[in-house]
């Protein structure tokens, strides 16, 4: 019961923002800096898009793509950019040709989907990528008291661990780059470019 009623006043958007502030998001963006500034001039896609808060960080001249499946983020997504490109719908069935977009990003959504949807967004995210993917999700570490804590109110209950993490991507993406790293939760970025990719 009091989860629930945690997760209803962690989904009004700017909670929602001031939690994932206080989660280390500022840190999360200095690590994806690096890798967003390539897609300078070109269309990101941000699948599990949340509010759009990425948004504050990109180039002016980034072609940036929103993708969530939640109505009441896009509203907080509507309040930052009144005029950005939106797409309401699912990871797994991403309504996108073949390599239409630079750079897909992905942050924080892999452990709200089972390993079967997991697999399915992997797979359109390839599909739709044309030459960077960018990976970032916090991940399981058993022997860790503050990390388990937070995954006790986290919404995602598929939390999964580094490997098992690289060896799925790896099934779709050909690795350019990996770091872990601790904030409160213990995190993978995962940099690549679709298998196969010219």
């Amino acid at each position: 019961m009091q989860a629930q009623i945690l997760e209803k006043i962690v989904a009004i958007p700017r909670i929602y923002d001031g939690v994932q502030r206080i989660a280390g998001r500022e840190e999360n963006y200095r690590r994806l800096m690096p890798f967003l500034l390539r897609a300078k001039g070109e269309m990101l896609l941000d699948t599990g898009a949340g509010t759009g808060a990425i948004t504050r960080i990109l180039d002016p001249t980034i072609r940036y793509t929103w993708l969530d499946i939640d109505p009441q983020k896009l509203s907080g997504f509507r309040q930052k950019c009144p005029r950005g490109l939106a797409v309401l719908g699912s990871v797994t069935e991403i309504p996108l040709a073949r390599s239409s977009v630079h750079t897909t990003l992905c942050v924080a959504v892999s452990h709200h989907l089972t390993d079967r949807e997991l697999g399915k967004m992997l797979a359109e995210l390839a599909r739709v990528c044309g030459k960077q993917f960018i990976f970032l999700d916090a991940v399981e570490k058993r022997n860790s008291p503050v990390s388990n804590f937070m995954w006790r109110y986290d919404r995602g209950s598929h939390p999964r661990t580094a490997e098992r993490l690289t060896t799925m991507l790896q099934e779709h993406f050909e690795m350019e780059e990996t770091q872990q790293y601790s904030i409160f939760h213990h995190y993978l970025l995962f940099v690549g470019r679709p298998i196969g990719a010219a």
